[in-house]
């Protein structure tokens, strides 16, 4: 049984749970107790300083220099051991949390893209906003929070039952008197204490912080927002600049800064009230050692080094005692990442379900070189009848125009039949082991160098430098032949002409069977148009074409016209 992500719905202990139940477990597990005995031997470390303390301070106020000057001495070699546990601690949970995020990161890409959950989330799913922060930030944070928090959980446990001996020996007795009714005896007295405080301080914070875990989840959204935002002005600039749109840009990026500044602002007074209950919880845990202390060093129950041995005692168990206190703000932010991701991975669940339960197309292959459809209805996400009863016949040699007024649902018929649509019912027949290539009304361009960007989808290696040029020297764009190896983001960097060359030169690079356009000569001028198709038809003899356009120039390089206005559903309009 595979332990990867699956598509099913997860819960949060699901999601932690995965990465130490897959193939990566052992390891995992290895590094984990390797960082809790260190962990441990901290702790352990921390006891030995306890007890320097005792030694010292006695030694100080014996006034007996060598022995002082020995312990100092000793406190050199314990501090040594002490940096070095600290130090590879840090690296080996630091280790354990790279892979434990590349393997999560991986699994989520993973179920992002093998289903088309991607175009799913991004076109018919308004419920999850910025996926691409949830991969990025959001699982890094996941993967760091949780191994903070258990490991210092941990190290709090093992540091309460490391000090609650000291401390219950340096107690001694308390004893409150009742008058004419005696006197209650109070064995252990300095742990009981510590333990009440710290159950009053504990339930404190989280009566006053528990807010905090929806007001961080709705803002890491709004941030996302904004983020996106900024960067779609980016992506859009030359779009905004031509529009003169500076102020309406201004004003959606000022609402949506407004959202975060509100909701931070609602953070910020929920934090200063834990902040007020935190910070006197913690002065106050300075001063109430002292003053449960002192009355059994006045009772010379001890010297000073066991007063000092007992106030650091003391600290060591109110620290672990508090540990949830302390650790509030980073909890709350933690459950807010959990939920996030967990939507995240959800809603692809969701998107998956629905995508094939929608589906209702039959697909077929065929031996014959042909592409059939039958019966065909095609719905919108919302149920509405776009095309009906599409029964159409597309022979391989033979070159198609598909038309049919705009909105009429040409571009969806595309999606169909390239399986990415999946609203609708009928049966489509493609070929049997022919390629098939769909070109977009704009080429998409993966960052990397321009070869790679040009071979994409497909990394075809054996593929010559010298034959690219020749193809992008025939598509007429001998400027980027030079530039094969540049890096660049070319789809910001290209015009929607260049682009569209870029299509056609990808189409006599793999030199498909049949090619799908959709307008995606729409950006050129008619000589560029015409020499596209011509040259395909030159270079790709065998290949067929089927196009979807407007204009009544590209008429004249396809064969046959499938005009899908006879398939349109009439619409009523009030």
């Amino acid at each position: 049984m595979s332990r990867d992500l699956q598509s099913r719905p997860y819960t949060a202990w699901q999601l932690i749970t995965a990465y130490w139940r897959s193939e990566q477990r052992l390891f995992a597990y290895s590094f984990y107790i390797f960082v809790i005995l260190m962990s441990i031997s901290i702790v352990g470390m921390e006891v030995v300083f306890n007890y320097w303390y005792n030694y010292f301070y006695d030694a100080l106020q014996d006034y007996d220099k060598h022995g002082a000057l020995d312990l100092l001495i000793i406190f050199v070699f314990l501090a040594t051991v002490f940096i070095v546990l600290a130090v590879y601690r840090y690296y080996l949970q630091s280790y354990l949390g790279l892979r434990w995020r590349n393997w999560l990161t991986n699994q989520f890409l993973t179920r992002w893209l093998e289903k088309k959950s991607y175009y799913y989330l991004e076109n018919f799913d308004a419920a999850t906003d910025n996926p691409d922060q949830r991969i990025q930030e959001d699982i890094g944070s996941l993967v760091t929070t949780s191994l903070d928090l258990s490991v210092g959980l941990i190290a709090s446990v093992t540091t309460f039952f490391a000090f609650i001996y000291i401390l219950w020996t340096l107690s001694g007795h308390f004893v409150i008197p009742l008058g004419k009714w005696g006197s209650i005896d109070i064995p252990g007295y300095l742990v009981w204490v510590s333990i009440i405080y710290a159950i009053f301080g504990t339930f404190c914070a989280f009566k006053i912080g528990y807010p905090l875990v929806g007001l961080n989840f709705e803002q890491q959204r709004r941030e996302a927002n904004f983020r996106f935002s900024l960067v779609d002005l980016r992506s859009h600039a030359e779009h905004v600049a031509l529009y003169r749109g500076e102020q309406h840009q201004k004003g959606i990026l000022t609402g949506l800064f407004d959202r975060v500044l509100s909701n931070w602002y609602a953070i910020i007074l929920r934090q200063k009230l834990l902040l007020w209950f935190t910070a006197g919880y913690n002065q106050v845990s300075v001063i109430l050692p002292l003053v449960v202390v002192l009355p059994n060093y006045f009772s010379k129950v001890f010297k000073l080094g066991g007063l000092m041995q007992a106030l650091r005692a003391f600290g060591q168990i109110q620290d672990a005692l508090s540990f949830l206190i302390n650790s509030y703000s980073q909890i709350a932010q933690w459950r807010a990442v959990v939920q996030r991701l967990l939507t995240f991975l959800n809603h692809m669940t969701e998107a998956e379900v629905h995508a094939v339960t929608e589906n209702q197309f039959v697909h077929n292959v065929i031996p014959q070189n042909k592409i059939i459809t039958k019966n065909l209805t095609i719905l919108t996400p919302f149920g509405e009848k776009l095309l009906e009863g599409i029964n159409e016949e597309f022979v391989h040699g033979k070159n198609y125009l598909i038309k049919g007024s705009s909105g009429l649902g040409k571009s969806t018929f595309i999606r169909v039949l390239a399986g990415i649509w999946p609203y609708g019912s009928g049966e489509i027949s493609l070929p049997e082991n022919k390629s098939i290539m769909y070109l977009p009304q704009r080429a998409y361009m993966p960052i990397g160098t321009l070869k790679e960007a040009l071979l994409f989808p497909d990394k075809i290696t054996s593929f010559s430098d010298e034959r690219l040029i020749s193809i992008l020297n025939s598509c007429d764009m001998p400027e980027l032949a030079k530039r094969l190896y540049d890096v660049s983001m070319w789809s910001e960097q290209l015009s929607p002409g260049e682009l569209q060359r870029i299509a056609f030169a990808r189409v006599l690079i793999h030199e498909p069977d049949w090619v799908f356009l959709d307008e995606s000569t729409s950006a050129l001028d008619l000589p560029h148009e015409k020499h596209l198709y011509e040259l395909i038809k030159q270079m790709l003899p065998e290949c067929s074409l089927v196009s979807v356009g407007h204009q009544p120039s590209v008429e004249e390089f396809h064969d046959y016209q499938v005009d899908l206005t006879k398939y349109g559903i009439e619409r009523v309009i009030a």
